[in-house]
């Protein structure tokens, strides 16, 4: 008895052991959501149906954390696969290249990509137009130029009146100004196309004016807080002069602030942003931010998973869809507040 009890154990372990080796050989499974093991998948595997490559510039910014839940929230309403990639920082452009490479090398559908560098990544993007992969841009618009001397093919532009944007921010600065005095500007990366749009929407505002606003400094935090709190603590010092400032986006803003601290002139000088980050609301209504841009980065990913859902099943993309512009939103601590009261009241 003992002897036959102990030689069903001995079997049971070994069948154990050899369903374990199995699982392991044949790698990671299919899930709900996605390849375990593989980061960034997300949403239902159908049968033949090859995800959608979402690259982004990082997510170190909140702004393309948005963009992330704005496209996983509509691939899994829709039933898209979507593999989402970025880089560690918006200043690696050969690593955001990287990754292009890779996702063609995957064998993706559609490549969705806002693209850390205009310029620098029109030539790897010309991999999937041999492949066969559709590539629609978002948010940052590769340049017209070098698309077309490569002779890339693009889908589509799904993003942002980056002009009008840095206008309606400037304009709501100069207002708040009192329509004159000295103003600055920090940038983005210069090689991006949102960047210069971006600086070309501010000295039009500027412009405007006739003179009675002057910009007395500009340089580029390419992005990112830290270099925007270096860079405009150095410019105060050179230009104390500065009453306003435009950031082109949330995350210099934010540097900027602390730098104006630091220099003991909280309230003194007003400065506008462009993202509408949550980090920057809570500036906004405090007064040491004056006002941002809302540009939506949710709803650019979602239509580009609702484009890529299309292309994947054979459909052409009409020439009117072929450029989609976000509704950009003044956001000032009247429209914050406003938009709670709201909040408050449909959950009453």
């Amino acid at each position: 008895m003992k002897k036959n009890v102990v030689s069903l154990i001995v079997g049971l372990v070994v069948i154990v052991v050899v369903v374990v080796i199995v699982v392991l050989k044949k790698g990671p499974r299919e899930s709900g959501e996605g390849l375990e093991g593989e980061k960034g998948l997300v949403g239902p595997e159908r049968k033949g149906q090859r995800p959608v490559a979402l690259i982004m510039k990082t997510l170190t910014n909140e702004f393309f954390q948005t963009m992330e839940k704005g496209g996983k929230d509509e691939a899994r309403q829709l039933g898209v696969r979507l593999l989402v990639q970025s880089a560690s920082r918006e200043t690696a452009i050969e690593e955001q290249a990287d990754i292009v490479s890779a996702m063609v090398g995957r064998k993706v559908g559609v490549i969705l990509i806002a693209p850390a560098d205009s310029k620098a990544l029109v030539r790897p993007l010309l991999a999937a137009n041999k492949a066969g992969i559709p590539v629609v841009n978002l948010d940052n618009p590769l340049d017209p130029g070098e698309v077309k001397a490569q002779g890339l093919k693009l889908v589509a532009y799904i993003g942002t009146d980056n002009v009008k944007g840095a206008e309606m921010a400037t304009r709501e600065l100069i207002r708040a100004m009192g329509g004159k005095g000295n103003v600055a500007m920090l940038e983005g990366i210069r090689a991006a196309d949102n960047a210069q749009k971006r600086r070309q929407g501010y000295l039009k505002a500027v412009a405007e004016t006739k003179g009675k606003v002057v910009e007395v400094a500009h340089e580029s935090a390419n992005w990112e807080t830290e270099q925007a709190a270096n860079v405009f603590a150095a410019m105060l010092q050179a230009h104390p002069e500065i009453e306003g400032l435009f950031c082109a986006n949330d995350n210099m803003a934010l540097g900027a602030i602390s730098a104006i601290e630091a220099a003991g002139k909280t309230g003194k000088i007003l400065v506008a942003g462009f993202d509408n980050l949550k980090a920057i609301q809570g500036e906004v209504l405090k007064g040491t931010v004056h006002c941002t841009i809302d540009q939506h980065a949710d709803w650019m990913a979602a239509e580009g998973v609702k484009m890529a859902l299309r292309l994947m099943g054979g459909e052409e993309i009409a020439e009117s869809e072929r450029v989609k512009l976000v509704n950009l939103e003044l956001i000032t601590k009247e429209v914050l507040l406003k938009k709670r009261a709201e909040r408050t009241a449909g959950s009453e």
